[in-house]
């Protein structure tokens, strides 16, 4: 199928890099099909007086309204970054995808009003084989333009692309419910069209809240993807100057990427040495991930004589306290048998994790019969 689909955007002359022109084409393309089968759909609903079918019907002409959103979407978020939003406009495509989820919301709300109603005065809806089958073709109709979405949505990795396939997929779905409702009223099952009308409802709904979800959490600053950030991690850590790597912050702005990290360094290394280190690292991260990458340098004194001693306590007292497993930036201050324990860990300030910190400084100090400073820093990767 995805064959299929790259062919379709050679006839149109649309290359994998255009992202705008993809998003038109899906929009555009998506208006054509949805006007048609809201059409069939509306003029079936009216004929047979089909409460489920009309509902159908305008989960349709929605998909309609959702692609004039993703159009718009799309200009918007093609915009250059300016002194207002040095970031870019990349994010108007999570704001679009909100909109268009609030409006599936709103019309599975509506219908769910009127499946109730239909419940409480139910009706025979009549209808012949070859209404059904012209009904049951868009069915097909909507699961390949569902996944026309989702093969572009992830081409160009659109949040909107991939909430307008689900939207097309709600669509096919609600009509499957449909056909199996004026099969079963053939039979003289009255209430079953305002029950299939019910279902179609809360499922449009259950779509709406699940998208709106997975658009709301980035906007508000969710976690990067795990497989991201080991990804990020390993190519810094290919380089064998970097002794370790920690507090990697991913933001996502539509198509770009703005990474910071840290990596450690012996604290041997000039200051040249380490500031062309850095310069490779981001260069690497920046192929892989367009946008912009700082890395910013901790120097380490692993030359110390308790160092490696002390690093190893820590990393198998992790066992024990999980909490330990994102301690990073070791550092020791004094001499051998007299000196400081410095460390940064990632951890939520919460009161159980304070005292779980009094509790780890404790074993530490006893250990090295030394003083233990321990930063805490909020959970970021």
């Amino acid at each position: 199928m995805n064959g299929f689909f790259e062919f379709l955007l050679k006839i149109f002359k649309i290359k994998e890099n255009e992202r705008k022109k993809i998003g038109y084409f899906e929009g555009f393309f998506s208006i054509f099909v949805n006007i048609v089968i809201s059409v069939v759909k509306l003029f079936y609903g009216i004929t047979l007086n089909s409460v489920s079918l009309i509902a159908d019907a305008a989960h349709s002409i929605s998909d309609v309204l959702s692609s004039i959103v993703v159009i718009i979407g799309f200009k918007l978020s093609d915009k250059p970054a300016d002194k207002e939003h040095p970031f870019g406009h990349g994010r108007i495509d999570l704001i679009a995808t909100v909109i268009i989820s609030t409006m599936l919301l709103i019309v599975g709300f509506e219908f769910l009003k009127d499946a109730i109603v239909k419940i409480k005065n139910p009706s025979i809806v009549s209808s012949t084989n070859i209404e059904i089958l012209i009904i049951a073709s868009t069915i097909l109709l909507k699961e390949l333009l569902a996944q026309f979405s989702f093969f572009l949505g992830k081409k160009i990795n659109s949040p909107s692309l991939i909430a307008e396939g689900h939207h097309h997929r709600s669509d096919a779905l609600s009509t499957v419910i449909v056909i199996i409702s004026l099969i079963g009223s053939n039979y003289g099952y009255k209430w079953i069209d305002g029950a299939a009308g019910l279902i179609v409802a809360l499922f449009i709904m259950h779509t709406a809240i699940d998208l709106l979800k997975d658009a709301a959490n980035p906007l508000i600053g969710s976690a990067p993807d795990r497989e991201m950030v080991e990804e990020i991690k390993q190519i810094a850590m290919s380089y064998p100057e970097v002794i370790d790597v920690h507090d990697i912050v991913v933001h996502q702005f539509g198509e770009k990427w703005h990474i910071s990290l840290h990596i450690e360094i012996p604290h041997t290394m000039n200051i040249l040495e380490a500031h062309t280190l850095a310069d490779n690292i981001e260069r690497r991260i920046q192929s892989k991930y367009k946008g912009m990458t700082v890395v910013h340098i901790d120097p380490v004194n692993s030359d110390h004589p308790r160092y490696s001693e002390v690093k190893q306590f820590i990393k198998k007292l992790a066992n024990k306290y999980p909490e330990l497993k994102t301690a990073h930036d070791i550092r020791i201050v004094g001499d051998k048998d007299t000196f400081n324990i410095l460390f940064d860990i990632n951890l939520e300030e919460t009161r159980e994790n304070y005292e779980k910190l009094k509790e780890i400084r404790k074993v530490i100090a006893k250990k090295f019969n030394a003083g233990v400073v321990v930063n805490v820093d909020p959970p970021l990767s």
